[in-house]
């Protein structure tokens, strides 16, 4: 019996089983820079902005790749490289976070908590008054390798009391648990399209705070990850810069029209 005959079903975090449209859209090719595919790519941009109701205060940056290199682009670019960061733990993707600021030598501590354990509203404000030098905080919303969800809302309002910047890795949550960001404040939310809105591996897309991303220009420490570059690039041009994931692009935008 054939791969496709078996049909698996997927219940990892992700990828996960796609359904006979989301496939049948990767059917067709598109040209990397023909207005069709610039126009597919925008309106994907727009309705995953939707999701978050972010239109009025943030920018759907996509970017190739799986939702790590996405997570390491919001570092690499929102995150000044005299930065501190303030990794929350209770799970491998915490501890990952935490390594990718290592790796790109961004300045950082680290709480972590059992993993069963969330963190909470306090322990974020103990941790900033204890550490006024710290400018970013980064959350895993909904820990994939545990299931933990942390509390969102709270860690966020808190976070903004102290006049601090939030970036979320929601690639477990985005899609599937309600986030408003005319409500909860943050910098960067980061999700990928093979996670809950049932889209294929390949591509990672963060929702930046457009003021955030205008001001930090000549951060990012790689020219490939660089979400302002990226960005000012679609906007001056209505392409991407680099050979974009073509058909994880179509099939991301058929999973958006199923998820409506």
């Amino acid at each position: 019996m054939s791969t496709a005959e078996r049909a698996p079903i997927l219940l990892t975090p992700g990828p996960l089983t796609t359904s006979p449209r989301t496939r049948r859209a990767m059917m067709v090719d598109w040209g990397s820079w023909d207005r069709d595919f610039n126009d597919l790519t925008a309106d994907v941009c727009k309705r995953l902005l939707a999701i978050i109701h972010g239109e009025a205060t943030h920018t759907c940056v996509p970017l190739q790749g799986s939702g790590t290199f996405s997570v390491e682009a919001a570092i690499g670019t929102l995150v000044p490289r005299d930065g501190k960061v303030l990794v929350l733990i209770n799970g491998a993707y915490g501890k990952r976070l935490a390594k990718i600021c290592q790796v790109i030598g961004r300045e950082f501590s680290t709480f972590e908590t059992e993993e069963d354990v969330p963190t909470t509203a306090a322990d974020v404000d103990r941790l900033l008054k204890a550490d006024p030098s710290v400018t970013h905080v980064a959350l895993i919303h909904c820990e994939t390798s545990t299931g933990i969800l942390n509390p969102l809302a709270d860690i966020a309002k808190v976070i903004e009391s102290h006049g601090k910047r939030l970036i979320i890795d929601a690639m477990s949550s985005f899609g599937a648990l309600d986030i408003d960001a005319r409500h909860t404040p943050f910098d960067a939310l980061i999700a990928a399209s093979g996670k809950c809105l049932e889209g294929v591996p390949g591509m990672g897309f963060v929702f930046a705070r457009s003021t955030a991303l205008d001001a930090s220009a000549g951060n990012c420490h790689s020219l490939s990850m660089d979400l302002q570059d990226q960005h000012a690039y679609m906007a001056k041009t209505g392409q991407w810069r680099f050979t974009p994931p073509t058909h994880v692009v179509a099939a991301l935008h058929e999973a958006r029209s199923q998820y409506e």
